[in-house]
């Protein structure tokens, strides 16, 4: 069985109508609380998932 670790960028397009700014605090909740689900293709299963970080 092979195993191989790759790491992807993902941009977020961020909108909430009920408030002037969306603070940096307010990204990082959303990415806290937020659900990333991929799933497999073919014979290839993504075994985990894992947020390292933002980009500036």
């Amino acid at each position: 069985m092979a195993t191989k670790t790759v790491y992807i960028t993902i941009r977020l397009d961020i909108e909430n109508d009920k408030v002037e700014q969306i603070t940096d605090e307010d990204v990082q909740e959303l990415i806290s609380e937020s659900d990333y689900s991929f799933g497999g293709v073919g014979d290839f299963n993504i075994t985990d998932t894992e947020i390292c970080g933002t980009n500036d």
